[in-house]
């Protein structure tokens, strides 16, 4: 384990850190930008998972010497993460949702509502119990048996052109809750599927939604806080910032914004951009801005490591998740290109896959 000298800001490369890297055969380009904060790739059960995303497949490989042990292909572009429910891996392209056993990759089941033709579905499953749910860009959430894939129901949340539902259900309170492209937020009854309540927004969401301290964070260029009763409590807007990403920590939510280059003027798009972060307590309204080196792609907190991860185009930047505090910045080797996906975190190790397709086990650098 390498530790950080004060409380300074330092500046570690991957070489310095690699406990072992592997390059994962037959990859072009290994990231999809994630809708949700699950990480890819994904430490769980014994293994390591990742989605990659062109040519589409999942790979596991063991977290202690970084082997392949299988890899399932997808035939088409893959989804931006996997999802472990049980000892059955989801993992989904931009029309499909296969269910594969987790510990040999063999399929079990797939999903595939409108065929391989057009890319139908953007949203990620969650679970719960013997059930399945995800959204489609037809405007349908859909509930799946995840023994069999059947479908238990599935219901139209809207009829607006802009309809899609590409959002990942969240599940709480015997409900099951997505935001849309129609500038709403619906919740159904988890069971049945009727319709619970519906709120407006004030503009499409496509990530997200999370819960934060008991109640819903939705996210447009604005940030609602809703009841689970589907009640507005709250709402924050920046002036005409864009909001990117959210992430929800015990104390306040870690908000990312679009650096307006990006979105104000198309010849800069592509570009690495500064970025803005803020630190939100919701209850006070109180912020607390951190200006980024870097645009940051996504942002993961790690309850063990009380941590916020930031990952981008260069590296990984780890945050003191209740201060303005970069504690260190983890930069990508010549080797380790194209960008990092969200990291996850396990045994004092970071585990990251970066868009070359290369995934490394990092010694975690500690605050001493």
């Amino acid at each position: 384990m390498v530790s950080m000298i004060e409380s300074k800001s330092k500046t570690f490369s991957f070489r310095d850190l690699t406990v072992w890297s592997t390059k994962l055969p037959d990859v072009k380009f290994a990231i999809l930008p994630s809708s949700n904060t699950r990480p890819n790739p994904l430490v769980a059960e014994g293994y390591i998972y990742a989605s990659i995303f062109f040519p589409g497949a999942v790979c596991a490989l063991d977290p202690g010497r970084g082997k392949l042990i299988w890899r399932h292909e997808l035939g088409v572009h893959a989804g931006a993460s996997v999802y472990l429910h049980g000892k059955k891996l989801f993992a989904k392209t931009s029309n499909t949702l296969f269910a594969l056993q987790a510990e040999t990759g063999e399929p079990l089941w797939l999903f595939c509502p409108y065929g391989t033709s057009k890319e139908t579905i953007y949203s990620a499953p969650s679970a719960r119990d013997d059930r399945v749910y995800i959204g489609d860009r037809r405007g349908y959430l859909h509930c799946l048996d995840s023994v069999n894939g059947k479908t238990i129901w599935r219901r139209l949340t809207n009829r607006s052109q802009n309809c899609s539902v590409n959002s990942t259900p969240i599940l709480m309170d015997g409900l099951v809750i997505i935001t849309t492209n129609a500038s709403s937020v619906l919740a159904y009854d988890a069971e049945y599927g009727e319709l619970a309540w519906k709120q407006k927004l004030d503009g499409p969401s496509t990530f997200g939604p999370l819960v934060h301290q008991g109640c819903i964070a939705a996210v447009t260029d604005s940030l609602y806080m809703l009841t689970t009763a589907g009640e507005i409590q709250r709402r924050f807007s920046w002036n005409g910032e864009k909001l990117c990403r959210i992430e929800s920590t015990p104390r306040n939510i870690a908000v990312s914004f679009w650096p307006q280059s990006l979105w104000g003027k198309p010849d800069q798009l592509g570009k690495s951009q500064p970025g803005i972060l803020r630190l939100l307590t919701v209850k006070s309204g109180l912020q607390q801005t951190v200006a980024l080196q870097k645009f940051c792609d996504s942002i993961r907190y790690i309850p063990t490591t009380r941590l916020l991860y930031l990952s981008h185009l260069t590296g990984i930047d780890l945050l003191h998740a209740t201060k303005r505090t970069v504690l260190c910045q983890i930069k990508t080797s010549k080797e380790a290109r194209n960008g990092v996906a969200l990291v996850d975190v396990s045994d004092n190790k970071i585990y990251a896959l970066t868009g070359d397709g290369r995934i490394h086990a990092l010694n975690h650098p500690t605050a001493t």
